[in-house]
């Protein structure tokens, strides 16, 4: 469910995810994969579909049997390769937890996952218990008397992870990549993004009267009578749709200078009259805070404007729908089936609910990650594994680097900062070598909301806490079970958990040119962010700062308007097409990751004959089958649209034939066809 995934980390800072709105797999149930030269596992050609030309849809080629076979299952709202990786690491950590939920003498951490999951899965307590697990939160915003006491029960509501109004948290401070600062960012939206309020075409009209439908049943759940519900409802809208119209556009949020304005706590209270900072710090626990981020502050003068204008009377009705709007997936079955109805349904197409033992891992996973993750790796990731992983990265690495010194649109000067940049980089491979420090979070097996409270004010507070210290490089922003990867640009950092390194996208008894394909393009695409449209503007310490000569950042941008340019013209669904600015940056780490991780293939197999295998394929070939089978997905059309609108990453489809249009090296390689797919040449992007 989009909106409940806390986005601020990507936001408040250059954070750049190979996946942001979910992971994906590539084999199906029926797999027949194909032996590569020396007899190791290399691609699966039951997977596709030989009657396609591969230079005209190479996404259908490589993966159109798996396509056709390989029905979405109702539970979710795409099915493919990283989804099945993920969907098995789910039963490994059902199994973890419920032999630590079973175990009478666990203690410590053991103890605390297991009796989480414990009070998730106690469906007889939770139905019993309906409501009442917020009838004391409740029972404090009715009694909001003042603009000092909306403030005071804010700043509980964020502690407790409920996102009204605003998010605040900690992070590094972009211009002193030693320090972390306070971070207040632009939030209390209800709907995935300020464009869905925004937007009229037809499609976002309906959907936000389906918004304001759903808002009136989950007031009706909570006590209200229908016509007072539809009320409150269409207020609830007018709030938001006012906080949205004060918000920045997802596009302007990926440029780090745009959302960069350090302020102190006094030009924070002159920046909302309305709204005491020092007050609300006070009320966080943090009543000396220094200088804070202000992302946008046109939407923090906005909300204050709000304050003024709108009725404690409507405050509180807009605090209640927050509570439970995060509260939902954790209470009774009538709150769970209507939250699910249109986050689920409606935004996303799913037919059906994750199992509950499915929603409860998540929900311990994101409570505890590495808690439960020191198991997880401790039966997953193996020493060869480790190896192989950190052998690929530094060849592709190295590959990348000598790649620098003969780039022909890059200046001398800023070639020599980029390769500074790329020495300075830091990688973090499987799994954290310092577990997170769980001992202050209190866990029961009474209330499994109380849990999920007690689990978000363990991380908000673990938060705060940063801010005035250090900056800890140890730190791990995924966990190890996740089937994900990252850059980080302020730390300046690589990071491939175990999650991910794991077949089919990476086998360590697999050939190179397999692996490359799949896992070489992701090691590559997060090397490359550290220079997309994010990443080039932090230098090698992690400091936002400009290191381009004028010229050459021109050129780079010129380079990167043809990504925007050419993933404008993709129609996703309907009349829907990628924001260019929005994918550019992913689309670019997409092709420099597969440019580079090709050119690290050829520098490995040098003047080696291209021995083919038992199918006829050459190692470039399987390359590049390889790389496209690890995107094999299907994807409902409402979380295409959904993608589309909010998401950095085009659709899996996408990132397959768009990132081939660009490439010489793939239209020399896979010749039949009338190549409807490539891009004429003086449009195709080059960075690398």
């Amino acid at each position: 469910m989009i909106r409940r995934r806390n986005l601020f980390a990507a936001i408040g800072s250059s954070l750049s995810v190979l996946f942001l709105a979910g992971s994906v797999s590539i084999t199906s149930p029926q797999s027949s994969a194909i032996a590569a030269p020396g007899g190791v596992v290399g691609i699966d050609v039951a997977n596709m579909d030989l009657n396609a030309k591969p230079g005209d849809d190479f996404f259908q080629y490589a993966n159109g049997t798996w396509l056709k076979k390989t029905p979405i299952p109702n539970e979710y709202d795409k099915w493919g390769v990283l989804n099945i990786i993920n969907d098995k690491n789910l039963t490994l950590l059902k199994n973890i937890l419920e032999k630590a939920s079973n175990d009478q003498s666990a203690k410590g951490t053991d103890k605390k996952i297991g009796d989480f999951y414990y009070s998730g899965m106690n469906t007889d307590k939770i139905e019993k218990d309906d409501l009442a697990p917020l009838s004391d939160e409740i029972k404090r915003i009715e009694s909001i008397k003042s603009l000092e006491e909306l403030r005071t029960e804010t700043a509980r509501l964020h502690g407790d992870g409920v996102g009204a109004f605003f998010n605040f948290s900690s992070g590094q401070d972009f211009k002193d990549s030693t320090k972390v600062i306070g971070q207040a960012f632009q939030g209390g939206l209800g709907l995935p993004d300020r464009d869905y309020y925004t937007n009229t075409d037809d499609h976002s009209k309906k959907l936000r009267d389906q918004y304001v439908e759903h808002l009136g049943k989950m007031l009706v759940l909570m006590g209200y009578e229908q016509t007072d519900a539809d009320a409150h409802a269409k207020k609830i809208m007018e709030i938001e749709t006012a906080l949205a119209e004060g918000s920045m556009k997802n596009t302007d949020l990926r440029d780090p200078d745009k959302i960069y304005h350090k302020m102190t706590v006094k030009e924070l209270d002159e920046l909302t009259p309305n709204f005491s900072w020092s007050k609300y710090f006070e009320e966080v626990g943090h009543p000396k805070l220094g200088d804070v981020n202000v992302g946008q502050p046109e939407f923090f003068k906005t909300f204050d404007k709000k304050l003024a204008e709108v009725s404690l009377d409507d405050w509180k009705v807009y605090l209640k729908w927050h509570l439970i709007n995060k509260s939902a997936p954790y209470l009774s079955s009538r709150f769970v089936d209507q939250d699910f109805n249109f986050y689920g349904k409606t935004l996303t197409g799913k037919k059906e609910n994750l199992p509950r033992w499915k929603r409860v891992v998540n929900a311990s996973d994101k409570a505890m990650g590495e808690a439960v993750g020191q198991a997880y790796v401790d039966v997953t990731f193996t020493p060869e594994a480790k190896k192989r992983a950190l052998s690929l990265v530094e060849e592709i690495k190295g590959v990348l680097r000598d790649d620098l010194s003969k780039l022909d649109w890059m200046s001398e000067a800023t070639r020599k900062n980029a390769i500074a940049k790329l020495d300075k980089l830091g990688l973090k491979i499987g799994y954290p070598d310092k577990w997170r420090d769980y001992s202050k979070l209190e866990i029961g097996r009474d209330s499994y909301l109380a849990n999920v409270f007690a689990a978000e004010n363990f991380e908000f507070q673990r938060q705060l806490d940063k801010i005035g210290k250090p900056v800890d490089r140890h730190e791990w922003l995924m966990t190890p079970q996740t089937v994900n990867a990252y850059y980080w640009a302020e730390q300046n950092e690589i990071v491939f958990p175990a999650g991910i390194l794991q077949p089919p996208i990476f086998d360590p008894k697999a050939d190179d040119a397999t692996n490359l394909g799949a896992m070489g393009m992701i090691i590559g695409h997060e090397l490359t962010h550290g220079f997309d449209d994010q990443g080039s503007k932090f230098d090698g310490d992690g400091n936002l700062k400009d290191w381009w000569s004028p010229d050459d950042a021109k050129r780079f941008k010129e380079r990167v308007a043809l990504i925007e340019k050419q993933y404008e013209t993709y129609k996703v669904i309907d009349d829907v097409r990628f924001k260019g600015k929005l994918v550019a940056g992913e689309a670019a780490a997409d092709l420099g990751g597969l440019t580079i991780a090709y050119k690290t293939l050829e520098k490995i197999l040098g003047d080696k004959p291209r021995e083919k295998d038992a199918n006829g394929f050459t190692p470039e070939q399987r390359f590049f089958i390889s790389f496209a089978q690890a995107w094999a997905t299907n994807i409902r059309p409402e979380k295409e649209r959904l993608m589309a609108n909010t998401d950095p990453h085009p659709t899996p489809r996408y990132r397959v034939i768009g990132t081939l249009a660009n490439m010489e090296a793939f239209e020399k390689t896979f010749t039949e066809g009338d190549k409807t797919m490539m891009l004429p040449s003086a449009d195709r992007c080059q960075l690398w």
